[in-house]
């Protein structure tokens, strides 16, 4: 398939985990009393803490993913027919 072909995974659990700390706090903020402005402000605030306490795992498995595609990209079909273009305009 594509050059984007990986296991998505430790992205999309990591996504949704914080999208489920936000929505979980907003969710209780809102409960409380708190309006809707402040809750929103409250919520990120507690869904960031939240993530860095309890997420450390998934980051470090998304920052090994990043580092692994920037060491080693993964050349497309058409790299090596640029490539010869390349050359050939060069002589």
């Amino acid at each position: 398939m594509g050059a984007y072909d990986v296991d998505m995974s430790p992205w999309i659990t990591y996504t949704l985990a914080r999208l489920g700390f936000f929505v979980a706090a907003l969710v209780i903020l809102l409960l409380v009393g708190t309006g809707w402005i402040w809750g929103a402000i409250f919520a990120t605030l507690i869904s960031f803490a939240l993530s860095v306490l309890l997420l450390s795992g998934l980051r470090q498995r998304i920052a090994s993913d990043i580092q692994r595609r920037v060491e080693k990209p993964t050349p497309d079909i058409d790299s090596d027919v640029e490539d010869d273009q390349i050359d050939s305009a060069k002589n």
